[in-house]
C-alpha cells in the first residue's frame, strides 16, 4: 500500500496498534454469521458464511448491515 501525504507517518499510524475488533460467530437458523458487537443490542454483520448462493441475496444479513443482537436470541428468518 502506498500513501501519498504531506503528513508524517507517526500521525497517520497513531493508534493503529491499539485497534482490536471483537468478532463473534453466531448461528441464525441455517446461516452462520460473523458479527461485530456495536453496543447495546446491536451488531454489524461482517461476514456471511454459507455455501448457498441464495443466502447472499437475503438483505438483512448482508455484510455491513446493522442488526439487533441479543446473545442467545437472534431472529430466525426461516422459522427453523
Amino acid at each position: 500500500m502506498v500513501i501519498y501525504t504531506p503528513m508524517i507517518p507517526e500521525l497517520i499510524w497513531e493508534g493503529v496498534d491499539g485497534f482490536r475488533p471483537s468478532f463473534q460467530e453466531i448461528r441464525v437458523g441455517r446461516l452462520t454469521l460473523l458479527v461485530e458487537p456495536l453496543g447495546f443490542q446491536q451488531a454489524r454483520v461482517v461476514r456471511l458464511l454459507s455455501t448457498d448462493p441464495a443466502d447472499y441475496l437475503y438483505s438483512p444479513y448482508q455484510p455491513g448491515r446493522v442488526m439487533s443482537f441479543v446473545p442467545g436470541r437472534v431472529a430466525d428468518p426461516w422459522g427453523e
